[in-house]
């Protein structure tokens, strides 16, 4: 099974910030001027940490942003106090008349109101659930050296921010212990399997070195601050000095510590196995119920768990019919299929071939930012997705990353022709640029459904197929279903481990079902990693069948008269808000352009 492709590297601020901003004010506020309500929420949204605020914004200033202060995300525990204060500030905006409203308020009300909703759902021991601060994919100590590479140096003072940043490593780290300990005491340790693997990344962390990225890349972060060269070389010490000592000593902490949490998890499966026997002596399906709050919060739909299962399985179903019917239609289509060179430009020459690509298509951008692709640093490459997407400040418009792992990708260009199409162009990185330019509420550009943004990147991944040329259709058809095949697999997967609560013997038989023997080793490596990120799948797949759905839908209401820039424009001019609301307006499309035509 190919490994999802996109790493999920956005920084985790929403909740972290809602838990801990603006408690001194506890009456209700009217909602009053929509704008005026809505800039009162998006203050309290950011709140004022410089991390979070750094990589929003790089003018700040112009946003009337001051004050802000250093810090990383730490755990904490919701309470209904905490939930009070936040239905306090954000359950006003149901009092407003959604019929009145313009189109970019009804969008900023249904992200406010679907927030609102989610963390009102998120209660008890499910905050023990929810927590990734270590882990192997998702944890924090993944993510932060790359953060840290991003860090703008805009002027001195960042620099000095990033240095006080490096320096909080130490007694974060040591909070992240700490909580696993919570963790542990409460019945929710972290399985063996995982404590090892972070262990691991540490440990490569500190092997690094003074070869580390984090050191090696710093002098030319300097290069836009013309600074004198004596400063520089005092700057590029201190950056060492902090990176081997602060860094790594917190790197050190988890590696020498978070072993003594090994054998002290009460679950090493799926979600399903938090059970809570009640006095009553019937069972509380805590992670039953975890697992459909992940759901609705991954995909941004509300759909019951029974038919989401039943949707997916019949996709799953559809595609293995496709694909053995393609098989027996003619025997060498999989030898053929592996002949197929999709591209060999270079990443940067593909990416500016994908731009001519647009019209017709999609929606045209007119003007395009620097894009740099840069490789992931080896001491990342084993515990680091084969390509990422670095989400850019929402008032910048002249810098895009996109980062490579080279050791995953292995030279493999058929890969990276979607891949390029995922987290580039038209996906991530195009669907951000295009966002930004937008004249859109702020909320809307902070406040982002993951379900929309995986979503539309797995979508038109799969929608680059339609640009090759000289290849059989056939095996564009085999190719394509095996890309799809892989992700509805995973999630299906991912249902029954985590709603079902299949363990890794069930899993084997599902899988073996369909696609012959397996062995225990290949299985538990499955089971080990949809285990770990429930619902990670269903954010990229669940959520591209219903995009797909809608396009399907739109092309057959319209007939002649579809156009597929129209039908995107629609899907992109929403935003990233939860899909279910994106499906109203393209419905709304629907009947509009069918009663024009009529």
């Amino acid at each position: 099974m190919k490994i999802i492709k996109r790493f999920c590297c956005l920084i985790a601020l929403l909740f972290f910030i809602l838990c801990s901003s603006s408690c001194n004010v506890v009456s209700k506020i009217k909602p009053g001027d929509f704008g005026e309500y809505t800039d009162r929420l998006f203050a309290t949204i950011i709140g004022n940490d410089e991390l979070t605020i750094h990589y929003l914004f790089k003018d700040k200033e112009a946003l009337g942003i001051k004050e802000t202060s250093l810090s990383l995300p730490t755990p904490g525990s919701s309470s209904a106090l905490g939930r009070l204060i936040i239905n306090l500030y954000f359950g006003p905006m149901a009092n407003y008349n959604y019929d009145e409203l313009d189109f970019d308020q009804k969008m900023t009300y249904n992200v406010i109101l679907n927030l609102l909703d989610r963390i009102n759902e998120k209660v008890g021991d499910m905050v023990y659930l929810d927590n990734n601060y270590l882990g192997s994919y998702l944890g924090y100590q993944a993510q932060l050296p790359i953060l840290f590479a991003e860090y703008r140096f805009d002027c001195l003072d960042d620099v000095y921010n990033y240095f006080g940043l490096l320096e909080l490593v130490p007694e974060t780290f040591e909070e992240y212990y700490n909580y696993e300990v919570k963790k542990s005491e409460a019945g929710y340790g972290m399985p063996d399997f995982v404590i090892d693997k972070v262990i691991d990344q540490c440990h490569e962390f500190i092997a690094s070195g003074e070869n580390h990225f984090l050191i090696t890349t710093f002098p030319s972060r300097l290069d836009t601050l013309n600074l004198p060269d004596e400063q520089r070389a005092e700057l590029i010490e201190q950056n060492k000095s902090k990176v081997l000592n602060d860094v790594c000593s917190g790197y050190r902490y988890i590696e020498e510590n978070l072993g003594n949490l090994k054998g002290q998890a009460t679950n090493n499966l799926g979600l399903y196995h938090y059970r809570h026997l009640q006095d009553d002596g019937t069972y509380y399906e805590l992670g039953q119920e975890y697992y459909k709050y992940l759901f609705k919060q991954a995909t941004g739909y509300e759909d019951d768990m029974e038919e989401a299962i039943a949707y997916m399985q019949n996709h799953l179903d559809q595609l293995v019919a496709e694909i053995r019917s393609l098989q027996a239609e003619d025997e060498e289509i999989k030898e053929k299929a592996a002949a197929v060179v999709l591209m060999d430009d270079t990443p940067a020459e593909q990416m500016e071939y994908y731009k001519t690509l647009l019209p017709g298509h999609f929606p045209v951008i007119e003007h395009w930012p620097t894009i740099n692709i840069k490789d992931v640093d080896p001491s990342m490459e084993d515990h680091f997705s084969p390509a990422a997407y670095i989400s850019s400040a929402i008032d910048d418009y002249s810098q895009e990353s996109i980062f490579l792992n080279q050791k995953k990708i292995n030279g493999d260009y058929n890969y990276l022709y979607t891949t390029l199409g995922h987290e580039g162009i038209p996906g991530h990185m195009y669907q951000n640029i295009y966002f930004k330019t937008q004249d859109v509420n702020k909320i809307r550009k902070v406040l982002k459904s993951s379900g929309y943004q995986e979503g539309w990147a797995t979508y038109v991944e799969l929608y680059m197929y339609n640009f090759v040329t000289g290849v059989d259709e056939n095996v564009i058809s085999y190719l394509k279903d095996y890309d799809i095949l892989n992700g509805v697999l995973t999630a299906r997967l991912d249902m029954g481990i985590h709603y079902e609560g299949w363990d890794q013997a069930q899993t084997k038989e599902y899988l073996e079902r369909y696609f012959g023997s397996y062995t225990d080793e290949r299985i538990q490596k499955i089971y080990e990693q949809l285990v770990e990120v429930p619902t990670n799948s269903q954010t990229y797949f669940y959520t591209y069948f219903k995009i797909q759905d809608m396009y399907d839908r739109t092309k057959l209401a319209l007939g002649e008269s579809f156009d597929p820039t129209e039908f995107h424009q629609v899907i992109l001019d929403c935003g990233p808000v939860p899909l279910r609301f994106v499906e109203v307006v393209v419905d709304e499309y629907i009947s509009s352009k069918v009663g024009n035509n009529a």
